[in-house]
C-alpha cells in the first residue's frame, strides 16, 4: 500500500485479522509549520519576564522550553499523521482502542518526519458485482392439501368442548391433565405442571403413553424417560434419560364442532368458504416465503464463495466469547454434568469458529451492498414492522417498554428490515440459473 502528495508520503503492510502497519512521511514544509505552531502553543502557555504572554520570540521560548516544545511538536506531528493516514488510505480504525501507541521514529526540520501507526480496521470488503453472481433458481412447492385439514382440526379443537371422563381409565385417543416431576433430584424438580396432552401416535412420546395407559383420574406412576426414535438430532444429542413421576388430575374425551360458517366466524372469518380461502391464502405465502428463503440461502452461498476478505481479530474474539458463553449456558440448563459439558465444548467451540466466520463476513457484505445499492429502511418500514412486532406480542405491549429495551427493539427491527432488503435487491441483481 503506497499513498503520496506534495505533503505526505505513506507506506503501509497489511498484516492477518486486519492489522495495518503505516509508516507516514511528512515531508520538510509540513514539519516545520507543525514546529511553528508547537512554539506558538507552548509560548501562549508561558510567561518570560519582559514579554507579554504569548509575545517571546520564538528563539527566547526554544532556548528556554526546549523539551516543551520538543514534546509538543511530536504531539502535534502524531496528529498530523493520523489524520494524513485516514484521509489518504481511506482504512478507519475498528475503535478508539485498536489504535497501538503511534511512535516518532524521527523528525527534523531539515529532512522531515517519520511517524509509525499501526491499528486494527474495519474489513476492506472489495467491490461487490451482483451481475455476476448465478444461483440455481429454486422451485415453489405446490400447497400440501393435507396442511388445510390439519389447520382446520386445529381450528375444531381450540373451540372443542370438553367432557369429563370419570368411569373408566385412560385410554389412546383421550386427552389427560398433567403433572410431571423429576424424581431424580432431591426435592423433585418441575417439568411439567398441570399440562394437557393427547393420548395419540405422534402426539406423545411412546413411553409417556404406556406409563398413562390403565391409569384412573388421581392416580400416579413412575417410570424413565426414553428417547423418541423420531426425535431430531439435536434433540438426541441433548437427551438423558430422567426418573419421573407422573400424576393424571383429568381424563377427558373432546367434543370437536363442525367445520361450518358458525365455527368460521369464531375465528374472524365472514363463512365456512372465507375460512378456506384465507387458509388457502395464508399457505400460499408460506410456500412463497419458503421459496424466498431456500433462494437467500444459495445467494449467501454464492457471495461467501466469491467475496473473501479478512475480519478483524478482535471482533472474532468477541463474538466467539459471547457465543460460546450462550452455548454452555444452554447445556448447564439441560441439567448436563460439568464433565458432560467439558467433554461437549472443543466440539461447542469448532461449530462457534465456523459460525461467527459466515455471520460476520455476511453482516460486512451486506453492508457494502446496502451501500453500493442505496438500501434503507424508511420510517414507515420501520413504523410497520413495530406494529407487526407489538401486535404478536400483546403482554410486551400491555406491560410497556423502557427508553433501553425501546432502542435495542427499534436497533434489532431496523436491521431485520435492511438484511431483507439487501437479500431482496440482491436477487434483484443477480442471475437465476434454471435447473435442467
Amino acid at each position: 500500500m503506497k499513498h503520496e502528495n506534495d505533503v505526505y508520503k505513506i507506506e503501509g503492510s497489511e498484516e492477518p485479522g486486519c492489522l495495518l502497519s503505516l509508516k507516514i512521511i511528512i515531508k520538510p514544509l509540513q514539519t516545520q509549520k507543525i514546529f511553528k505552531k508547537a512554539i506558538k502553543k507552548i509560548n501562549k502557555e508561558i510567561s518570560i519576564p519582559g514579554f507579554r504572554k504569548g509575545k517571546a520570540p520564538d528563539e527566547t521560548v526554544i532556548s528556554r522550553y526546549s523539551s516543551y516544545v520538543d514534546q509538543e511538536w511530536k504531539e502535534l506531528l502524531v496528529n498530523d499523521a493520523y489524520k494524513a493516514a485516514l484521509d489518504l488510505t481511506q482504512v478507519y480504525p475498528l475503535r478508539k482502542e485498536s489504535i497501538q501507541k503511534p511512535k516518532v521514529e524521527s523528525c527534523s526540520q531539515k529532512d522531515g518526519a517519520v511517524v509509525l501507526l499501526s491499528y486494527e480496521h474495519y474489513p476492506i470488503v472489495p467491490t461487490i458485482d451482483l451481475s455476476t453472481i448465478t444461483i440455481p433458481e429454486t422451485k415453489k412447492e405446490p400447497i400440501d392439501e393435507k396442511r388445510i385439514d390439519e389447520i382446520l382440526d386445529e381450528i375444531q379443537r381450540s373451540n372443542a368442548d370438553w367432557e369429563d371422563v370419570t368411569d373408566r381409565a385412560v385410554k389412546k385417543g383421550d386427552y389427560v391433565d398433567l403433572t410431571i416431576d423429576s424424581i431424580d433430584e432431591d426435592p423433585p424438580k418441575s417439568i411439567v405442571k398441570d399440562r394437557r396432552f393427547e393420548v395419540k401416535e405422534k402426539r406423545m412420546s411412546p413411553w409417556l403413553t404406556k406409563l398413562l395407559i390403565g391409569l384412573k383420574t388421581g392416580e400416579s406412576a413412575e417410570g424413565i424417560s426414553e428417547l423418541d426414535e423420531n426425535a431430531d438430532e439435536s434433540t438426541k444429542a441433548k437427551f438423558k434419560p430422567t426418573k419421573v413421576k407422573v400424576e393424571l388430575h383429568k381424563t377427558l374425551k373432546i367434543l370437536l364442532p363442525p367445520v361450518d360458517d358458525e365455527l368460521a366466524k369464531k375465528v374472524g372469518a365472514k363463512s365456512k368458504e372465507d375460512l378456506l380461502e384465507k387458509i388457502r391464502a395464508n399457505l400460499e405465502k408460506e410456500t412463497e416465503d419458503a421459496q424466498k428463503q431456500q433462494q437467500f440461502v444459495e445467494l449467501e452461498k454464492a457471495l461467501l464463495e466469491k467475496y473473501e476478505f479478512e475480519l478483524p481479530v478482535t471482533l472474532k474474539k468477541e463474538e466467539h466469547k459471547e457465543r460460546l458463553k450462550a452455548k454452555l449456558k444452554d447445556l448447564k440448563e439441560q441439567n448436563l454434568s460439568d464433565e458432560e459439558i467439558q467433554k461437549e465444548q472443543k466440539k461447542i467451540e469448532e461449530v462457534v469458529e465456523g459460525e461467527i466466520e459466515r455471520s460476520l463476513r455476511l453482516y460486512f457484505l451486506e453492508k457494502e451492498i446496502s451501500k453500493q445499492g442505496k438500501v434503507k429502511v424508511t420510517n414507515q418500514e420501520l413504523n410497520a414492522e413495530i406494529g407487526h412486532f407489538l401486535s404478536q406480542n400483546p403482554m410486551l405491549q400491555a406491560k410497556g417498554l423502557d427508553k433501553d429495551m425501546t432502542q435495542r427493539l427499534f436497533s434489532k427491527l431496523s436491521s431485520d428490515i435492511l438484511e431483507r432488503k439487501v437479500k431482496e435487491y440482491c436477487l434483484s441483481q443477480v442471475n437465476l440459473k434454471t435447473k435442467a
